[in-house]
């Protein structure tokens, strides 16, 4: 996968760009995350949706790039002094490029 190309495959950048899927794409930390909706899980006790990172693409079964979660929360923490997760309130916190894939684009992660 090239540094310009998002998607392994147009099916794998259909299902991210469908409404009713629950496959995105955080390109800050370069995860494709699926979400398991309630009506779908067998255990009921939790409000939340659970998500998983997925390392393959579901349509061609290409290997996707490996998360940068660690790398960008370890820049975010050196860098500007955070520690722990980021929540809500101090997201606008975090500069731009962050927010987005500049910032490892600009790395050549």
């Amino acid at each position: 996968m090239s540094m310009a190309t998002t998607f392994c495959c147009d099916g794998l950048e259909a299902i991210i760009n469908n409404p009713q899927c629950s496959l995105e794409y955080e390109p800050h930390i370069r995860e494709y995350i699926l979400t398991v909706p309630k009506y779908l899980r067998t255990n009921e006790k939790s409000a939340t949706y659970p998500t998983f990172v997925i390392s393959h693409c579901p349509r061609c079964g290409s290997k996707l790039p490996e998360s940068l979660f660690d790398e960008w929360h370890d820049i975010i923490e050196k860098e500007f002094g955070f520690s722990g997760l980021i929540g809500p309130d101090k997201a606008h916190l975090i500069p731009e490029e962050y927010k987005t894939d500049e910032w490892w684009k600009k790395r050549g992660l």
